[in-house]
């Protein structure tokens, strides 16, 4: 079967953009990841020269292509890089996305650090999914972030590079609107109130679909398992992600539009919040940024103890 040529320079075609009515070829859209890639970090003003960014990398797809897009733009941009992996204690899981993490670590020369559940909070999710009944991404959310938080505080990081890509975005944006928790996404892009304890983050891959990360992945000859997590099945998140690819199935560019609607929102919502303060605390028992006396963090692990 003849595949289309692609929009740019007639070759054969590896994928189609629905959203955007074109076809490419494997070189031409390589560089239309790239570019997306290149086209956030410019918008936001997410890495300046010197700076010490810390990755978020758990192995999968999203966040290994964030390496790799990451080792190419310091070639142009010096600044220095170090990735942080969270085990959570997934068996079957993580353990098998850590060996990809550590083996692209060690073939673009980046230090890696290792957080886990079990060693530095007492519980692995397995384990704390054994005495509870709530949804596993209610506990593995607040456990990574604080994480994540603190290894790049360990290493010294100026900001956070989380491997979010479009899917991601479009769904937490909804996911907080159901919930009725805007602030959230008034925050998401850029702290509303700065605190040295809290490492700003960036998201690099907000522009590019899920599926073209992949894609991209596998024309690079990245060697990673394509693999979800085996409770992502029971998350609000799981039911908000199938509506969402049916509705840009039908309606192609749905998703770039949910994304466009956030950032002209937050800067809105930023504005109306401009003389507003929010103050952190220190927790109480952790010592770490919390709006109230005690930190989610410390919360879920006193119920944990209980």
């Amino acid at each position: 079967m003849k595949t289309a040529p692609c929009f740019v320079c007639k070759k054969p075609s590896v994928i189609h953009l629905a959203y955007a009515a074109q076809h490419l070829c494997s070189g031409c859209f390589i560089k239309h990841i790239e570019k997306r890639f290149m086209q956030s970090v410019r918008e936001f003003r997410m890495i300046n020269a010197r700076e010490h960014i810390a990755i978020g990398l758990s192995g999968g797809k999203d966040s290994v292509v964030l390496l790799h897009l990451l080792s190419m733009l310091r070639k142009k941009l010096p600044f220095k890089i170090s990735a942080i992996a969270i085990d959570e204690g997934i068996k079957g899981y993580r353990n098998l996305t850590l060996i990809t993490a550590k083996k692209e670590c060690k073939k673009l020369k980046i230090p890696l650090k290792i957080l886990s559940f079990k060693k530095d909070l007492n519980y692995s999710l397995d384990a704390i999914m054994k005495k509870t009944n709530k949804a596993a991404c209610s506990w593995c959310g607040v456990f990574r972030r604080y994480l994540l938080n603190l290894g790049a505080r360990q290493v010294n990081a100026d900001k956070i590079a989380i491997g979010h890509n479009l899917d991601d975005i479009s769904q937490t944006v909804l996911m907080n609107i159901m919930r009725n928790e805007p602030l959230r996404l008034v925050r998401f892009l850029d702290p509303l109130t700065l605190n040295e304890h809290l490492i700003p983050r960036i998201r690099p891959l907000i522009r590019i679909p899920e599926k073209e990360i992949a894609l991209y992945a596998m024309l690079k000859g990245l060697e990673i398992k394509f693999m979800e997590c085996p409770y992502a099945h029971f998350s609000f998140r799981q039911h908000i992600k199938e509506q969402l690819n049916d509705t840009e199935e039908k309606y192609p560019g749905t998703k770039l539009r949910i994304l466009k609607s956030f950032i002209e929102m937050e800067k809105l919502m930023r504005k109306s919040l401009k003389d507003k303060e929010f103050v952190f605390i220190p927790c109480k028992k952790c010592g770490e940024p919390s709006s109230t006396i005690s930190c989610m963090k410390c919360k879920m692990l006193e119920e944990l103890s209980k």
